[in-house]
């Protein structure tokens, strides 16, 4: 499949197959493969190359559930503007090297070698080609649960580690607890998944990911709300995305109830939440609510009690000692497994 991005913006290959592409390299500042690189992979290895070659590793999403497909990018550039000579061709799969949680490599199926005529004979100069690979396809024990080493080696050319992880698929049918942990004990919510199975799903996710480890409880209104959630603390941070609302008419806010912060006409930030810390009959039908407070009353009103900043500076009602959210972790409810 040849590419030129002078036309046409990359578009990625089906998950179960490898594709090859070769075009001329832009600049990386203004190129649109590399924005397209870098909204497509969140973690990118630098590349390494001891000549001309230069090769780059790629993650095409920053996790994935078990048993899903695990897609990786692999490229080799032509760092010179002088056209190599890739007669030979490059074993692009045979150089991966996955390490496990434990420390141990994981067994690859791919008995190394390589078809040549795949790949272009000769690399122009500021040109690259590469292959986009499901990689549970040559080493299957990657699509278990865990956190996963990928890294790249052939000859002298090589890419530097890159980091996914794997996480137990979720479940929309099953009924979700959240614990909460903070610094002054830790908050147990019932999450609503068949209300909010979205917002459920992406707090979730975002656990599993560790996004909420060590954020800042960043705004406490006594009788009124706390709020978390913001990776900057700030209490203008996102995760780089939105979600549609789910208002349920039937859910009311009270003490203890988990609802998603509104960033937009009928959008929700992508990870900020406010727990209420009583009724809040304003809040009915405008913020969607996916959780309730099961345990951790003691823990809830130590928060609520904090000295705050009040409206001094933004983020308004901050507390004046940090408490931070140390983590949050999602298992199914009693009785449903996981």
């Amino acid at each position: 499949m040849i590419l030129d991005m002078r036309r046409k913006p990359l578009r990625l290959a089906p998950a179960t197959a490898a594709a090859f592409a070769l075009l001329t390299l832009l600049p990386a500042a203004a190129g649109p493969w590399a924005a397209q690189a870098r909204e497509a992979a969140p973690e990118q290895a630098a590349g390494g190359g001891s000549g001309p070659l230069q090769a780059t590793l790629e993650i095409l999403k920053p996790f994935t559930y078990e048993g899903d497909p695990l897609l990786v990018r692999l490229a080799v550039f032509n760092t010179t503007d002088k056209p190599y000579d890739n007669a030979a061709g490059v074993d692009l799969l045979g150089g991966l090297q996955v390490v496990g949680s434990t420390g141990g490599s994981l067994a690859l199926k791919h008995k190394g070698g390589h078809d040549a005529r795949q790949q272009p004979a000769v690399i122009p100069g500021g040109g690259f080609f590469g292959v986009i690979q499901d990689i549970t396809s040559v080493v299957p024990d990657v699509s278990k649960a865990g956190v996963y080493t990928l890294s790249w080696k052939k000859g002298d050319l090589s890419a530097p580690a890159v980091t996914v992880k794997v996480i137990p698929k979720f479940d929309p049918a099953a009924p979700y607890v959240a614990v909460m942990e903070t610094d002054l004990g830790s908050l147990e919510f019932d999450l609503l998944t068949k209300e909010a199975p979205k917002h459920v799903q992406n707090f979730y996710d975002l656990s599993h990911q560790g996004f909420y480890d060590n954020t800042l409880i960043h705004q406490v209104i006594k009788g009124i709300e706390l709020r978390g959630g913001d990776p900057s603390g700030s209490g203008r941070g996102w995760p780089g995305y939105v979600l549609e609302q789910e208002i349920s008419p039937g859910l009311k806010h009270r003490r203890g109830t988990l609802s998603a912060i509104v960033s937009g006409p009928r959008q929700d930030n992508g990870s900020q939440f406010v727990v209420t810390l009583g009724p809040m009959d304003r809040y009915d039908g405008q913020l969607s609510i996916f959780g309730q407070l099961k345990g951790g009353e003691e823990t809830l009103r130590a928060i609520e009690n904090l000295p705050t900043s009040g409206q001094m500076e933004a983020p308004y009602y901050k507390p004046l000692t940090p408490v931070l959210v140390r983590s949050v972790t999602i298992r199914k409810a009693a009785g449903t497994g996981m």
